[in-house]
């Protein structure tokens, strides 16, 4: 399905002029290196998308809130339809709907999309249409004309299906780092859980912004009251979002009746603003990022132009400048060697995160291992073992996600640590690799239940034996006595110490089950560590890695631009008094940098205004130095 794209703001377009007009002139200053990276950010200017997830335990009415949010029926909704998988609600002028599928097992790629009818959609993204996604889809996505999404905001309505710590909305919420914002839903029905509040602590790890919406007020008359509860709940646990109470009832009636008061009491108004506030934040950091990378080319650009006219305007200070450059460069030289501070501090950083990660994930499951076998020792693990196996599953999965959270903060830190090491604006923009939590190995995981189907044999015949040896005994005590006892009172103790050793059968039998299933959750979590470990230990791995070919790639364009700045200095210095033309284009270079430049501060200047003013990024910016189009650097001759 092709999406289109929405309208950029005034300042987006105002960037991306800008990017075009250093594109330019890297290409003259011959910087394929620059120029890669401006049209890396011109690219992220160009995907205005602003991704929310809605996630929520099972029913609490996510569904509902995304379709009272775009007035329409998107999300199927009803008291047994369940959400199945992703389903992806971004603008498009006309209504459309596809499917994306996995690929198939063992395949590579991105599966493949097939064109759905709209109102086919909860034959896809519904529990009902697709039981357990058995059709082996990815996400269902919906094109629909809406002013809410014409900024460029998507709505995921995720899976709720088997509670907050099953597999699969696990493997839903491992996409979170990539989300701009969250929105956790729960209605009036009960306070938070514990699990719910686990779950919100993990999420504030993983998104910076979350917002707990509680849902279905229009059911229960204390709504405000449950709010505060809930509110409560979180600030003991120490999670301080925004909160706020929705009825997707009333906005829907609002809607059908065109009642600003019913909308107002709806309490949607309020999400609306703060959505729409998410979304000019989203474009704020693609400004950011755009203008900090244009700015960085621009500078070591006009390293070489200031070496060059330094160098012709003072013919005599060109030793001095060519010893202040040939500094220049083996300090950039010597951000390249493996024994570099940020090489050290990136490679001790992630040494660290492997190994706090994976002590953090032997602690978590050693915990889990101790609720499972106290969880064992008081039931019998034949009658429950399903559903004790589900539990067990979903205690893993959510710990892995911990774990993961754990990772993220952490890579993060490291991050900004190996940054202050670098005398570079675009250390802020630098990004690691974004990695999934690895929770789906949990399916490919398998229990030895075989105990749970096993008889306790030779009970039978214990009790047999018990009583018969009982009866004997008795028989023979009246015998030896010569008491007058009539022999069927002797079924009595038979019976009774029948009864005794089938009990004790029983128990021996009952223990033995247990000792087999705490071996059998042993095996399970030491599989899962083996796995899930080796999983987390390629994730640093891959992490790092990219961290520091990021930042390798700057160092290369920090040497580049010193070695021509010292190059351009040096064949300056052997250039005649009377060399004006090489001046004058030197002076060009400088002047047209300089109103590049300007232009971007101005634009920063604009957002930095806009942030303290509460306006919206898109408002226009200001032209002051805004240079036209055509005015890129002509690189002076050599």
């Amino acid at each position: 399905m092709a999406v289109q794209q929405q309208k950029q703001s005034a300042a987006a377009r105002h960037a991306v002029e800008s990017i075009d007009m250093a594109i330019k002139g890297a290409q003259a200053y011959e910087r394929e290196d620059l120029v890669a990276r401006l049209r890396g950010a011109k690219q992220i200017l160009g995907d205005s998308s602003i991704t929310v997830h809605v996630v929520g335990e099972f029913k609490q009415g996510k569904s509902s809130l995304i379709n009272a949010l775009l007035s329409a029926p998107i999300c199927p909704v009803d008291d047994d339809v369940a959400t199945a998988v992703l389903t992806e609600v971004r603008y498009a002028k006309a209504l459309t709907a596809s499917a994306v599928f996995e690929p198939t097992s063992g395949a590579a790629g991105a599966g493949w999309n097939e064109t759905i009818a709209p109102s086919d959609v909860a034959q896809y993204a519904s529990e009902a249409g697709n039981p357990g996604n058995t059709r082996g889809l990815r996400r269902v996505t919906v094109g629909l004309d809406r002013p809410i999404l014409s900024n460029g905001l998507v709505l995921v309505d995720t899976p709720g299906v088997g509670g907050i710590g099953s597999v699969s909305n696990a493997s839903t919420i491992s996409s979170l780092p990539r989300s701009h914002a969250v929105l956790f839903v729960s209605d009036c029905s009960q306070e938070l859980t514990e699990s719910e509040v686990a779950f919100l602590r993990t999420v504030r790890e993983l998104c910076p912004t979350v917002l707990f919406v509680l849902t279905k007020t229009d059911l229960y008359p204390h709504s405000d009251r449950m709010l505060e509860r809930d509110r409560e709940h979180l600030r003991r646990a120490g999670i301080e979002i925004e909160s706020l109470a929705v009825s997707s009832e009333v906005r829907s009636l609002a809607a059908s009746t065109m009642s600003k008061d019913l909308n107002n009491e709806s309490g949607f108004p309020t999400l609306i603003a703060r959505l729409n506030e998410i979304v000019t934040g989203g474009e704020r950091l693609a400004l950011d990022a755009a203008i900090t990378h244009v700015h960085s080319a621009v500078e070591q650009m006009e390293v070489v132009a200031r070496a060059r006219l330094a160098a012709l305007a003072d013919p005599r200070r060109s030793a001095e400048l060519v010893a202040e450059l040939t500094r220049a460069k083996e300090r950039a030289d010597a951000l390249r060697e493996r024994s570099s501070k940020w090489q050290t501090v990136l490679q001790d950083g992630f040494a660290d995160i492997s190994s706090d990660t994976e002590f953090d994930l032997r602690q978590r499951t050693r915990k889990v291992v101790h609720e499972a076998e106290k969880s064992i020792d008081e039931g019998d693990p034949a009658k429950n073992w399903e559903e004790f196996e589900a539990w067990l599953r979903q205690r893993l999965a959510g710990e892995a996600l911990e774990n993961y959270a754990l990772f993220v903060t952490r890579a993060k830190e490291v991050a900004i640590s190996v940054g202050q090491h670098f005398d570079m604006a675009e250390s802020q923009v630098v990004r690691a690799r974004e990695v999934a939590a690895p929770v789906a190995l949990l399916d490919d995981l398998s229990t030895d239940a075989s105990f749970a189907e096993k008889k306790a044999k030779g009970a039978g015949m214990a009790a047999f034996q018990k009583s018969y040896g009982g009866f004997l005994m008795f028989t023979m005590l009246t015998t030896m006595t010569g008491l007058p006892v009539p022999m069927g009172l002797g079924l009595i103790p038979g019976l009774l110490l029948g009864r005794m050793g089938w009990k004790e059968e029983q128990k021996r039998a009952l223990e033995k089950r247990r000792s087999e299933a705490k071996a059998a959750v042993r095996r399970f979590v030491d599989e899962f560590n083996l796995h899930f470990g080796k999983d987390s230990r390629d994730a640093v791995r891959h992490v790092q890695r990219e961290l520091r070919n990021a930042w390798s790639q700057r160092v290369a364009e920090l040497q580049r631009s010193a070695t021509e700045a010292l190059a351009a200095a040096t064949e300056a210095a052997k250039a005649t008094e009377s060399d004006t033309g090489a001046r004058s284009r030197a002076e060009t270079d400088l002047q047209s940098l300089a109103a590049l430049k300007a232009r971007v501060e101005d634009l920063s200047a604009h957002l930095e205004r806009t942030r303290a003013s509460g306006l919206a990024a898109g408002t226009p910016a200001p032209a002051v130095a805004a240079a036209p189009a055509k005015a890129a650097p002509a690189k002076a001759a050599r």
